[in-house]
């Protein structure tokens, strides 16, 4: 009897992706340049991402933003919308940069540094402390 793995897409996140992860780095495709965070308002502020099941929420400096996601075995993943956010007030001019619905594959290495792939950009995250997950 032949054992056949399945490769069709599942619903939310796997185990690792779950959970908050922190940006530290973007790298543009087309230049190769790294692209820092730029926003401080505070020492605390940080961009993050959040892998809840088939929800992603992240913030830009003012608003925050909310997606579903369809992974794949194969480390593939696919925003289904384009991104609804928050309109609060007007977000600095880095956060067009956070084109996380366009990123179409993710790899995580050693479980705690988190790279989402797009046709332009590479997207860094470290994973976030154990700690209860507040939402700025």
């Amino acid at each position: 009897m032949a054992f056949m793995a399945s490769t069709g897409f599942s619903q939310g996140a796997d185990s690792l992706l779950q959970g908050r992860w922190e940006l530290f780095k973007i790298i543009d495709n087309l230049t190769g340049n790294e692209l820092p965070p730029t926003h401080k308002t505070t020492e605390e502020f940080v961009y993050y991402i959040i892998f809840d099941h088939n929800i992603v929420k992240y913030n830009l400096e003012i608003n925050k933003c909310e997606n579903e996601i369809i992974v794949s075995q194969d480390r593939k993943i696919e925003f289904k919308y384009f991104s609804v956010c928050s309109e609060i007030c007007c977000d600095a001019e880095f956060s067009t940069l956070l084109t996380y619905s366009d990123c179409t594959s993710y790899f995580i290495k050693n479980k705690k540094t988190l790279i989402l792939v797009s046709e332009d950009r590479i997207f860094y995250f470290s994973k976030a402390d154990l700690a209860p997950i507040i939402e700025e």
